[in-house]
């Protein structure tokens, strides 16, 4: 199985219409804050509340997209290519792998196949590691194949790890 992570062309792309659909939000939401001004539209009626809980939404977004970084799988290790920094973590030591819905984080407009979807991976000392991954808009569990690919690679990873323990203790005698 192949684990769909994005790489950093992606996630540059990511960046770009983050920032577009940014502008986007922006303009809508200056078009009904005149409209409030104006008394076209009321202050509590549905509108506003609405582009309000879908610019919440985006923070939230943006705050995760701005935690994640690029990564790949490579001899049972989970490589992170951050800006600053570039990290290996063994997969014998991720406890777990969790995925999240991406509403506006997209690859591309105009196609319902190239969303992406949070991916969070804790460690055994606690510690979560974020990064994207590809997925579809409805996809259930979000980015279910990378997810998949994720934990077999743990788990292969930790059998290997697990063996080799045995084969020393079994030396050591």
């Amino acid at each position: 199985m192949d684990a769909r992570l994005l790489p950093q062309t992606e996630f540059d792309s990511v960046h770009f219409f983050r920032a577009i659909t940014l502008a986007i939000l922006l303009v809508i939401s200056g078009m009904a804050v005149a409209g409030v001004a104006d008394g076209e539209i009321g202050p509590i009626s549905a509108l506003p509340l609405v582009i309000l809980v879908l610019a919440i939404r985006f923070a939230m977004e943006w705050r995760r997209v701005t935690r994640c970084m690029p990564a790949f799988i490579h001899d049972d290790e989970l490589v992170l290519c951050g800006v600053g920094s570039h990290r290996r973590i063994e997969l014998s030591k991720v406890s777990s792998v969790r995925s999240r819905h991406s509403i506006f984080m997209v690859r591309r407009y105009r196609s319902w196949s190239e969303h992406v979807a949070f991916l969070e991976v804790t460690l055994n000392d606690g510690e979560r590691v974020h990064t994207l991954a590809e997925s579809a808009v409805l996809e259930c569990p979000p980015a279910k194949h990378a997810v998949k690919a994720i934990e077999a690679a743990v788990l292969s990873a930790k059998m290997r790890d697990i063996a080799k323990r045995q084969q020393g203790a079994s030396d050591n005698r």
